[in-house]
């Protein structure tokens, strides 16, 4: 019998493993895919010339685990830098990451005294049909960057968040899977265990003692166990607890999570930068291009050289769409024919490799990362207590802090959880 069982292996699971394992507990991970990672996923090949990131990319913030990991693992990173495009009514011009009116938002947003809905503080705030392209942009920023329900999410988190955050971000070299390898390597010279495609589906608990059975029907037993699953899962029930968990079950309903949408479509060279074409639009220096496209959101890997554009496709509008690859991928073939105003054939035979990643029905996540409401701080506090020293929960949807929604919160998560498990935990 382990002293603790891990469920998932992902940031948060790897993260608290080492530090179980560095203090004297056995460990075992237990992992639904045939891979670590979770939501970070690095691709190499399949016809991509550089390693491409399925899941996270970006680095925001000051993140002083994430670059104490990556130093740790021998890993760089860079910043991203470039000019920013937008194309509107197919017209293309050079703008900025925020609307014009983004300093009036952000006076007014640190003078509210009163959470509320974004969607809310908008209409209350900013009716005036004057601020209409302000507010316009705000909705797009908040379900794009976000991923979030304007009229879920809360204000004061998007506030504290935009105050604190470099949008832009850094990126880790050759991606961010390296750091999760790092981890594995970590635990398993230590002696703690991992078993990928284990897809844990009931735990049946005691206090200081647990069996946990897989759809196979396998099971492993321990004295503790951490919960690291998405929340998207802890919601659809897809691990049952015995006896239940009646307080966490309310407190899901006001954790909500954000879908995505990623493209990967890599050229045969930067189209959008070939001296003297008249057959593409010409941006120079993309870094990040913002349209009224079915595929908004698009991002180079400006400084590098490489000739891919990753596109951002989030929010609610993907609950409404057609989800097959096949379909999203014509439309965001589509959707950049449309602004390098050329056609979806001509585009074409320009790739050199295409990729679509939909987190929202992967069946290991059904979501990207979370956002806070109004009543998240509650639920958060369900899940930041132990069930009878017996079970824990970590991941970047259940830390409380500014970097929720980011491998920083995870890792953060992981290591906080697993500290107390170390005072608690009895072998």
């Amino acid at each position: 019998m382990k002293d603790v069982i891990i469920v998932g292996a992902g940031a948060a699971g790897l993260s608290a493993a080492r530090i179980l394992i560095n203090s004297g507990k056995s460990v075992c991970i237990l992992e639904a895919r045939d891979r670590i990672g979770g939501r970070i996923h690095t691709i190499c090949g399949e016809g991509f010339s550089v390693p491409v990131e399925a899941g996270a990319e970006f680095m925001h913030g000051e993140l002083p685990l994430t670059k104490a990991l990556t130093k740790e693992a021998n890993v760089s990173y860079r910043s991203g830098s470039g000019r920013t495009w937008t194309v509107e009514n197919n017209q293309l011009t050079e703008g900025d990451l925020f609307h014009e009116d983004w300093g009036i938002l952000m006076d007014c947003m640190n003078k509210l005294d009163r959470d509320m809905t974004i969607g809310d503080f908008l209409r209350t705030y900013f009716c005036d049909p004057k601020y209409d392209s302000l507010t316009d942009a705000v909705k797009s920023f908040v379900q794009g960057y976000d991923a979030a329900d304007a009229e879920k999410a809360s204000a004061f988190a998007l506030r504290e968040e935009w105050n604190s955050e470099d949008i832009k971000g850094f990126r880790p070299e050759r991606g961010y899977s390296q750091l999760m390898d790092y981890l594995l390597a970590v635990i398993q010279k230590r002696g703690g265990e991992v078993k990928l495609s284990t897809v844990v589906s009931k735990i049946i608990w005691k206090p200081q003692h647990v069996v946990l059975v897989t759809d196979k029907n396998e099971k492993f037993e321990s004295h503790t166990v951490l919960i690291t699953a998405p929340v998207a899962i802890l919601k659809r029930h897809a691990i049952v607890f015995e006896p239940s968990l009646l307080k966490h079950e309310e407190a899901l309903q006001f954790l909500e999570v954000g879908g995505v949408i990623k493209f990967l479509v890599e050229f045969k060279d930067r189209i959008w930068e070939r001296k003297d074409s008249s057959m593409y639009r010409q941006m120079p220096g993309l870094n990040f291009l913002f349209s009224d496209a079915f595929v908004p959101t698009w991002w180079t890997q400006t400084p590098a050289g490489v000739p891919l554009l990753t596109g951002w496709l989030a929010g609610p509008v993907i609950q409404n769409i057609q989800q097959d690859d096949a379909t999203l991928l014509n439309n965001a073939f589509k959707s950049l024919a449309y602004l390098f105003g050329c056609t979806v054939e001509q585009l074409s035979n320009e790739v050199r490799a295409a990729k679509v990643i939909n987190w929202a029905v992967d069946s290991y996540a059904f979501g990207a990362y979370g956002y806070k409401t109004l009543k998240t701080a509650s639920a958060l506090k369900i899940f930041s207590e132990p069930v009878e020293n017996t079970l824990y929960f970590a991941g970047e949807a259940l830390y409380d802090g500014t970097e929720m929604g980011t491998v920083e919160a995870a890792l953060a998560s992981g290591e906080d959880v697993s500290k107390r498990m170390t005072k608690e935990v009895s072998r």
